[in-house]
């Protein structure tokens, strides 16, 4: 038997009619119930706020937005709890709170957030372990009160729904503005498009995570609505392909591919027309959209090889080719090896960017870092262990399993079912993101994530009976005997809520101050000048946090510019307390830096050679380190470093001119010029590299060789051409490169009369030079004599051109006169 039979022949038991869909909705307008009371306006405007606030507040010159962002939400978290625990229904019904734990998805949540705080224990750097909690904390806590609002008025659904697909039709109009203008030459790149958000990046991710919005409203709502879905999901998809993330485009093909079956499956139980046309309708929207994509791509982008400007299969062919020089792979298999290290309670919250130098420190040869794994997941098992990994995948894996049970099992036509597959294909578009990303940093993106969970949340908690269809809220509905337990629970949990929002709020408020003197610096270190006084700094950055949102120490910020002011001992000072992360070589390079420049060699090489066994590829500090080893007369030591630097990284031009400049200066010009051979073949466009070539030949062969090419050109000067280009031919035998001899050999031709072999010589002389003013007048000289007219006044033209006397009075002499 059906369920809908069964539920019309309980209701025939029970003496009354059953009352379908239809006939409880015509039930209900006639009953003439307001769409909100007066009284529920307030949660609607907090919905409004997390949606809103958070995702258009400035960044207010901060470094980066997101610390703007959480310090907003932790505001709002404040201001909405306080104004929950202060209505009249909640101070009635307390065990609503705790109806929240009565979920999976619920206890999984909380518990895990409690492992976040016992992953404290492993933390190496518990600033960043406490910050990290802090964003975690305001996430959890806006999930929470959003499930407390939707439990009190189960319809606010729709209104979110309808909010977050006119949002998503609002960033994806902006994405076509931006479009139009990269179009007209007015915008550089695609890569700069960023509408309100940070980057590029946090757009695209903001669109394809409202996605779901759309396709709920197109799938379960009626008559406009239905439209503005549609729109809502054309735009999202078009403006996905248009932002050429290739993350997203695997994400649309794989969902497409759930939809597919999902739509597929209906089909088959019900046997009804109408999913194929669902099927048929979202295929035809994402078609239309890869095709305008795919004309406006072809016929108006401005023609250029940048990879977000082709075509969506070229970008996806080179997610392989990409992937095996992708720092972000090498990180993933970096926290691979962390989590096998630290399998059980991981690294501790926020610290992943501490343990990841161990690993990327042997490979990086810069400063700028990995901050984030750009896999959420990943991420989260490597800072939590495997238990917390596994419990933060279970928040998604509970509500996907309400789902499956509510499609399998459930009818599908309640508004349960409705609500669940919003939350389940929001988690998924979600997870798509957090799978290539780390929206779990992100305020923004957060929001959509704990819209999604609270209705996934709420929606567990509802029945498909006509009861519960009917109504707004879900009860309190404690077990027996429990309801007083459950009171004073929730008032427990109330106050351990506030007494974590407010230093929670404080924390996010010092890290938004540190933001905007850290968005100073990385102006000034972009610009390669540090401006600013190093007294700004010293006094006005606050205690939290100790490391930089791109993961430098404040510390080491301080002492770069008590450097640049010669203030070393002072740089020492605030470097010696620094213990923000022990795999950081900058305190060991900036302390190194700072005593070599106080003149104590010793102490600048401990800490050099501390710098070198953490971060052995960076070439400054390798500089340092020769600089030292070879005051002290330790030249073997360096050879070492040098060699084992320049196998790792062959493509440093400066590192080969500067082991080669070592070896000449120490007088060992075989090995000097051995160096500048190799350093020429991996290296062989580069200036550096070539003057230093250039000086090492001089010294190896041209100066040792000296009197023989003194001897051919007194021979020339006294005008005896044939001896002397016998002279000048058996010196370039001997030094086969010396610009000069090539050049008077290229004169001596020309007054013997060889016209011919001087053309064919000054040829050969441009194949290793540039070409020389005097010579490209004399080849036109030799044209004119061999009666070439037009090749001799082609080359007086360019020797004019080049600013040779000679050649202009040629041209003028012969060529305007031929004219």
């Amino acid at each position: 038997m059906s369920r809908k039979n069964r539920q019309h022949k309980e209701k025939i038991q029970r003496g009354g009619k059953y009352e379908g869909r239809k006939n409880r909705r015509s039930k209900y307008r006639k009953e003439k119930k307001p769409l909100f009371k007066a009284s529920q306006i307030p949660f609607g405007l907090i919905i409004l706020a997390y949606i809103f606030v958070v995702t258009f507040t400035p960044n207010w010159m901060a470094l980066d937005t997101n610390t703007s962002k959480f310090m907003t939400l932790s505001i709002l978290n404040i201001l909405s709890f306080s104004y929950l625990l202060s209505r009249r229904e909640i101070k009635g019904e307390p065990g609503l709170l705790m109806r929240f734990f009565d979920t999976r998805a619920g206890i999984a949540y909380g518990a895990f957030m409690v492992l976040v705080l016992v992953s404290f224990t492993q933390a190496i750097n518990i600033h960043e372990a406490v910050l990290q909690f802090t964003k975690l904390f305001s996430v959890f806590a806006a999930v929470f009160i959003l499930s407390v609002i939707l439990m009190r008025d189960i319809r606010y659904v729709k209104m979110i729904a309808v909010l977050g697909t006119l949002l998503l039709i609002f960033d994806s109009l902006s994405v076509f503005y931006y479009i139009g203008q990269y179009i007209e030459g007015n915008f550089r790149s695609i890569t700069d498009i960023k509408s309100v958000y940070s980057n590029k990046n946090i757009l695209a991710s903001a669109i394809f995570v409202k996605i779901p919005f759309a396709m709920y409203l197109w799938l379960y709502d009626t008559k406009w609505l239905r439209r503005i879905g549609i729109a809502g999901m054309f735009t999202g998809m078009l403006a996905t392909f248009f932002l050429a993330t290739r993350g997203f485009y695997v994400g649309l093909i794989v969902i497409t591919l759930v939809f597919v079956l999902y739509t597929l499956f209906n089909y088959y139980r019900e046997k009804k027309s109408s999913h194929l046309m669902v099927l048929g309708t979202y295929l035809g929207v994402l078609v239309l959209a890869l095709v305008i994509f795919s004309l406006v791509r072809a016929n108006l982008y401005p023609q250029t090889t940048a990879r977000h400007t082709q075509a969506v299969g070229t970008q996806l062919a080179t997610i392989q080719d990409d992937a095996r020089e992708s720092n972000r792979v090498s990180s993933w298999f970096w926290s691979f090896d962390i989590i096998r290290e630290n399998p059980i309670l991981g690294v501790g919250a926020g610290n992943w960017k501490i343990n990841i130098l161990e690993h990327e420190n042997q490979r990086n040869p810069g400063f700028i870092y990995l901050y984030k794994a750009h896999n959420d997941f990943i991420e989260t098992t490597a800072e939590l262990g495997v238990p917390g990994g596994l419990i933060y995948i279970f928040i998604f894996v509970f509500v996907f399993w309400n789902l499956i049970k509510a499609y399998l099992y459930r009818d599908r036509r309640t508004r349960r079912y409705r609500h669940l597959f919003l939350a389940g294909f929001g988690l998924m578009f979600y997870g798509f993101d957090a799978f290539f990303n780390f929206p779990h940093d992100r305020p923004e993106i957060q929001i959509l994530f704990s819209l999604y969970l609270a209705i996934g949340i709420v929606s567990s908690l509802a029945s498909d009976d006509e009861e519960s269809e009917s109504r707004e809220d879900i009860p309190a509905n404690p077990p027996e005997g429990v309801a007083a337990r459950r009171g004073g629970v929730a008032k427990i949990l109330s106050f351990v809520m506030l007494a974590l929002m407010l230093p929670s709020s404080y924390i996010l408020y010092l890290n938004f101050q540190s933001s905007k003197l850290q968005r100073v610096i990385y102006q000034e270190i972009m610009a390669g000048q540090l401006s600013s006084s190093a007294d700004l700094f010293l006094e006005e950055f606050p205690w939290m946090p100790n490391l930089s949102v791109w993961g430098e120490s404040i510390s080491s910020l301080k002492a770069r510019y008590l450097i640049q002011e010669d203030r070393f001992q002072e740089a020492i000072d605030i470097l010696r307390e620094e213990r923000t992360n022990p795999f950081d070589a900058r305190r060991e390079y900036y302390s190194a830096l700072a005593y070599y420049n106080l003149g104590e060699t010793d102490s600048a090489l401990v800490f050099s050679e501390k710098a070198y066994n953490l971060k052995p590829n960076y070439f400054r500090n390798v500089q340092l380190l020769s600089r030292l080893l070879n005051e002290k007369g330790m030249e073997d030591k360096i050879y070492g470093y040098l060699g084992t630097y320049l196998d790792n990284n062959r493509d440093n031009a400066n590192a080969w001119a500067f082991a080669s400049d070592l070896y000449q200066r120490a007088g060992d010009s075989d090995r000097a010029w051995e160096l500048i051979e190799e350093g020429v073949l991996h290296n062989p466009n580069d200036s550096i590299v070539q003057q230093q070539h250039q000086r090492v030949y001089f010294q190896r062969f041209i100066e040792p060789n000296r009197d023989m090419l003194e001897e051919a050109v007194d021979i020339y000067s006294q005008g005896d051409y044939e001896a002397a280009l016998e002279s000048f031919e058996e010196y370039l035998e001997v030094v086969p490169e010396d610009p000069n001899a090539e050049r008077l050999r290229a004169f001596s031709l020309y007054y013997l009369d060889e016209y011919e072999e001087c053309i064919e010589a000054i040829y050969a002389y441009e194949e290793s030079y540039d070409p020389h003013p005097s010579l490209v007048n004399l080849r036109g000289v030799c044209y004119r004599a061999l009666g070439d007219i037009e090749s001799a006044c082609r080359n007086f033209e360019a020797a004019m051109r080049m600013g040779n006397a000679s050649g202009e009075s040629n041209y003028r002499r012969f060529c305007q006169e031929e004219d």
